[in-house]
């Protein structure tokens, strides 16, 4: 088994590469890492269907063990199913960051306005279709929360990683 510092470094630049390559599709980018680092004949499945596959498939984690699965160079992926577009994450290794700190469009009020952030959490590698949220495109400098930008949102986003990994 390579050592950790190798294994999370190979995670890093999965990722990296996942971003630049998927820039549009969160279910590509993720399943990009899974067949680079985790099996090479894995098909691309939709957000929605991903999540159940890694709910059958893949082992439950808690946000803090992806975490520090994540610093050991193992491939954890986050998601949430929705009415027509689920969202797929990954935990990009490093250390935690504080949730928010960028600038959004409220249409509501028709202005700008600044997501403070409040909590520390991992950091994600995530791609979208949509580019109206700048919280769902991370490559590392996003937190796992900033996808679904709300706590309502995020406490029904699940984390797996390979049953190999325990």
């Amino acid at each position: 088994m390579a050592d950790s510092t190798e294994a999370v470094q190979k995670l890093k630049n999965a990722c990296d590469r996942a971003y630049d390559a998927w820039p549009t599709s969160c279910s590509d980018a993720v399943w990009n890492i899974i067949r680079e680092l985790v099996s090479a004949g894995a098909q691309q499945i939709p957000a929605n269907d991903s999540v159940d596959y890694f709910d059958k498939n893949w082992e439950s984690v808690s946000l803090d063990d992806g975490f520090d699965l994540a610093n050991k160079g193992v491939v954890v992926v986050g998601g949430a199913k929705a009415t027509v577009h689920g969202h797929l994450i990954a935990i990009y290794p490093g250390t935690k960051i504080l949730n928010g700190g960028y600038q959004y469009f409220y249409k509501k009020a028709n202005k700008y306005l600044f997501l403070k952030g409040t909590t520390l959490y991992p950091r994600a590698l995530s791609t979208s279709q949509s580019r109206e949220w700048p919280g769902a495109m991370s490559k590392g400098d996003k937190t796992v929360w900033d996808p679904w930008g709300r706590d309502d949102a995020f406490e029904k986003v699940s984390f797996w990683a390979p049953p190999a990994s325990f």
